[in-house]
């Protein structure tokens, strides 16, 4: 008999525990990504300002695994991404340019950017207006399975803006997560992470 309470009260342990570890996970897989991602974005800045020397480009990538040598920006989405010095200002990575730091996100994160999915920094700090005729990214948003649902005065996706000054920031709020899914949008950006969850 006690061993059948115990079972019984270990269930609904379970099932109590289950879904907020789910969330749990979820949070910090997107948390991890925008931090990782806008943590590139600042490395990118600051190499900038510190090398006073050409351009520092942080860009996306198909392929974030890839010897450094053979890293090329793919011009799309930050799923994956990479910072390296862009001597020739090209804004495409040569197997001479040094790189500088990788990043990827989980296979459970979606992320949704404007523009060409690289941004290139000068010695000033400032994002450059055109990356060899790219036009930089200024807004991604990163979600999961979840999309923008709001909860409370926040968003279940991140938000990373990245401003012409140089200046970059993540939040989590909706209205924030709103403003950068209406930029997208008026950039002519795809949405996922703004389409209602399946």
């Amino acid at each position: 008999m006690e061993l059948m309470v115990t079972i019984a009260l270990v269930a609904v342990m379970i099932g109590i525990v289950t879904p907020n570890l789910q969330t749990f996970v979820r949070n910090s897989r997107l948390a991890s990504a925008s931090n990782d991602l806008l943590r590139g974005v600042l490395q990118a800045r600051s190499e900038a300002i510190k090398r006073q020397a050409g351009q520092v480009t942080v860009c996306a990538t198909s392929d974030p695994e890839a010897a450094a040598a053979d890293l090329r920006c793919s011009y799309g989405a930050f799923t994956g991404w990479f910072v390296f010095v862009d001597a020739d200002g090209n804004a495409q990575h040569g197997a001479a340019e040094e790189v500088l730091s990788t990043g990827s996100v989980h296979s459970t994160v979606t992320v949704d950017s404007d523009r060409a999915g690289i941004v290139c920094f000068n010695q000033s700090g400032f994002a450059a207006v055109s990356c060899n005729g790219n036009a930089p990214t200024e807004n991604v948003v990163l979600c999961d399975a979840r999309r923008n649902t709001q909860v409370g005065n926040d968003s279940t996706a991140r938000a990373l803006f990245i401003a012409q000054t140089g200046r970059a920031r993540v939040s989590r709020l909706y209205s924030d997560v709103e403003t950068a899914l209406e930029n997208l949008s008026d950039a002519g950006a795809s949405e996922v992470c703004g389409e209602s969850p399946a």
